[in-house]
């Protein structure tokens, strides 16, 4: 058996477990639909044509997916006129498998929804201590590696400062040199 759907402004001959690439459908990965839009049901026997729907008719589909379709490339050009535009589209599509198809009682027919499934994020939780000593030493350990914490960040920063300082005095030290020497050079042209 098939049929002619209409989705999307286009027209589609299906058959059972056909995979069909439509345009965009709202619809997630896994949900059923039912397209009402039959144009036309065939089989090798028997066609009924519709005026312009067939009465009570309609198709059963699953989203496989929803993807893209391949890049399309327009070119904008004005001649002599030193203008051109470059723009590039890819346009959104459902990938369907067709389910069943119903000649009659298309009315009764119920999508269902895919089941979401759910992520959960995992994060390490350290288990509280019982009695009021390990309490203590718990609190201890944990003000520690707060301190270890900021303390690094300070040292890098004054590791970068001293550096920096270090550099700032060897390149004084050496303008300092320069200048003595000229100086000394100066001086004795003039005693000549």
């Amino acid at each position: 058996m098939y049929a002619v759907v209409k989705t999307g402004g286009k027209q589609y001959r299906v058959q059972k477990e056909d995979v069909v690439l439509v345009e965009k459908l709202n619809a997630n990965d896994g949900d059923q639909l039912v397209l009402n839009d039959v144009l036309m049901v065939g089989d090798d026997k028997k066609v009924t044509l519709g005026t312009p729907l067939v009465n009570d008719a309609a198709v059963m589909a699953q989203v496989i997916r929803q993807t893209r379709g391949p890049k399309i490339t327009t070119i904008y050009k004005r001649r002599r006129k030193n203008s051109r535009r470059k723009q590039g589209h890819k346009q959104d599509l459902t990938l369907l498998k067709i389910i069943d198809i119903a000649e009659t009682g298309g009315s009764k027919l119920s999508p269902k929804k895919a089941t979401a499934k759910t992520t959960e994020k995992k994060t390490k939780v350290e288990p509280k201590p019982k009695s009021e000593q390990q309490s203590k030493v718990f609190e201890e350990k944990v003000k520690k590696e707060i301190k270890a914490k900021s303390t690094a960040g300070r040292k890098t920063e004054i590791k970068t400062k001293s550096a920096s300082t270090k550099s700032e005095t060897k390149a004084k030290t050496k303008s300092a040199s320069t200048k003595s020497e000229t100086k000394a050079k100066t001086k004795t042209t003039t005693k000549k």
